[in-house]
């Protein structure tokens, strides 16, 4: 298994990954409804454009798995206020047929070593409140709980309470 830069190829494994881990993780916290609807296609233009010049406010990475992509990780600009010279964990999905095998440690520990090199003095991200998997594996990789919370209904048209993770690069 390795991690490596993400490259415009990707994109349609990055779209099965999210819609597939989505579908398996959120259960519990989204409507059935609307993880029904999720489309592994969607926005693969806008992605694929992307990943062919990573910049400091938007960078993929990928796990694989001989030769196959089972896992990815973004980081970029923050999109919402925060602290000078901090970047966002913005995601961080395995395939769940290889959950349990180390790859988001891996992933974690990649964006957090490149968010240090690129200068930035912190990294945060965002997990759904009560999503006890992920929340131990951030705080396993030296993540925070901090005390901010935010709650909004704007991408499943039903309310998604999140809480806030910090690490000090």
């Amino acid at each position: 298994m390795s991690i490596r830069l993400a490259i415009p190829a990707d994109a349609k494994a990055i779209g099965q990954i999210r819609v597939a881990a989505w579908r398996s993780a959120y259960q519990p916290f989204m409507p059935s409804e609307f993880l029904a609807s999720l489309d592994p296609s969607a926005n693969l233009d806008a992605l694929t454009e992307r990943l062919t010049n990573p910049t400091r406010e938007f960078m993929v990475f990928v796990a694989e798995d001989e030769g196959n992509t089972v896992g990815f990780s973004i980081i970029g600009a923050p999109r919402y206020p925060t602290q000078e010279l901090t970047v966002e964990l913005w995601a961080l999905n395995v395939s769940p047929a290889h959950w349990r095998q180390g790859l988001g440690r891996k992933l974690i520990d990649r964006s957090v070593a490149e968010s240090f090199n690129l200068g930035f003095a912190g990294i945060e991200l965002w997990c759904i409140k009560g999503n006890s998997p992920a929340e131990a594996a951030y705080a396993g990789c030296g993540f925070t709980l901090t005390d901010k919370e935010r709650t909004s209904s704007a991408l499943t048209g039903h309310p998604l309470h999140e809480v806030l993770y910090s690490k000090i690069l």
